[in-house]
C-alpha cells in the first residue's frame, strides 16, 4: 500500500504543479486578451469618429457640389441666352433691317434723354454730339460689325 501511496502522492503533487502553471498561463493570456479587447475598443471608438467626421465632410461637399453646379446652370443659362440673342443680331445685319434698328435706338436716346433728372443737366457738347445723331441718318459700319459679330459667334 505504500508503493501506491507514493505513486499516488507523485502524481497528484505534478498534476497539482501542472495546473498551477497552466493557471499562470491562463492569467497571463487572460490579461493579454483583455489588454488586446482594450486596444480594439479604442480603435473601433477612433474609427467610429473617423467615419462620422467623415460622413459631415461628405455633406458638406455635397452641398458645395450642389450650390456650384447650380450656379453652372444659371451661366450656362444665361450664355446661352446670350448666344441666341447674338444669331438673332448677325440675323437682323445681314438681313439689313437696320433702320428698324436705328428707329428704335432713336427712341432710346431720346427716353434715356427725357429720364435724365432735372437736377443733372448735360453738357453743350453732349447735348451736341446727340442733337447731332438724332438729326443725321446714321451709317453704321455694318459690314465690319457684321464681321467682328460672327467672329465672336
Amino acid at each position: 500500500y505504500a508503493c501506491w501511496c507514493e505513486k499516488t502522492t507523485a502524481r497528484k503533487a505534478e498534476a497539482i504543479t501542472d495546473a498551477n502553471n497552466d493557471l499562470r498561463a491562463f492569467g497571463q493570456t487572460i490579461l493579454s486578451l483583455k489588454g488586446k479587447i482594450a486596444t480594439l475598443a479604442f480603435e473601433i471608438e477612433e474609427l467610429e469618429t473617423n467615419i462620422k467626421l467623415n460622413k459631415e465632410a461628405q455633406e458638406q461637399a455635397t452641398t458645395i457640389r450642389q450650390k456650384e453646379n447650380a450656379a453652372f446652370v444659371a451661366d450656362t443659362t444665361e450664355l446661352k441666352e446670350a448666344i441666341s440673342a447674338m444669331e438673332k443680331a448677325v440675323t437682323v445685319l445681314v438681313e439689313g433691317s437696320s433702320s428698324l434698328l436705328q428707329a428704335e435706338a432713336k427712341a432710346k436716346i431720346k427716353a434715356v434723354v427725357a429720364a435724365i433728372p432735372s437736377s443733372k443737366s448735360l453738357k453743350a457738347e453732349q447735348l451736341t454730339l446727340l442733337s447731332e445723331y438724332m438729326r443725321s441718318g446714321y451709317a453704321p459700319q455694318s459690314m465690319t460689325v457684321q464681321g467682328i459679330l460672327k467672329d465672336m459667334y
